[in-house]
C-alpha cells in the first residue's frame, strides 16, 4: 500500500519547488508516464490550494494510494480528524483532467468523455467502488 504522504501545505511546497512528481515517484517506487506526471503537476496543487484556502492545510494527503491486494490506486485519500467529533475522517478523491463529459446512453455509471472513444466509469461511481472496497 504505497503512497506519497504529505500535508496539503507540504504538497504546495513541493509543487513550488518543482519536485512534486519526483517525490511521488520516489515514494511509490515505479515509473510513470509523461501524461500521469503532467496530471499530478496540474491537479494536485489545485487540490492542495483548495484545502489550504479552506483552512485544512494540515490535512494529510495520501497520493496514489495503492488499494490492498489489487493493482488499483486511489488518486488521493485525505486523512484527518472530524472537527466536531474528533474522530478519524477520510475522503477519497478521484482527479480527472476532463474538460467535458456526458452520460453514456442514459447510464448512471458510464460517461462519454470528450476526445475519448469509449465510455468511462463515472468518477463518483469509481470513488464509491473504492470506498466499498476499503
Amino acid at each position: 500500500m504505497s503512497a506519497f504522504r504529505t500535508s496539503a501545505e507540504g504538497l504546495l511546497r513541493h509543487a513550488a519547488s518543482g519536485d512534486l512528481a519526483d517525490r511521488i515517484i520516489d515514494q511509490i517506487g515505479r515509473g510513470v508516464s509523461t501524461a500521469e506526471r503532467r496530471s499530478w503537476e496540474r491537479s494536485l496543487p489545485v487540490l492542495g490550494q483548495d484545502l489550504v484556502d479552506a483552512g485544512l492545510g494540515q490535512v494529510e494527503m495520501l497520493v496514489e494510494y495503492q488499494l490492498p491486494l489489487t493493482s488499483k490506486r486511489v488518486d488521493v485519500v485525505l486523512a484527518g480528524t472530524h472537527p466536531q467529533t474528533d474522530e478519524d475522517s477520510y475522503v477519497v478523491v478521484e482527479l480527472k483532467q476532463w474538460s467535458r463529459a456526458e452520460s453514456y446512453e442514459g447510464s448512471d455509471r458510464l460517461v462519454l468523455v470528450e476526445h475519448v472513444h469509449r465510455p468511462r466509469l463515472h468518477p463518483g461511481m469509481q470513488v464509491g467502488d473504492y470506498c466499498e472496497y476499503l
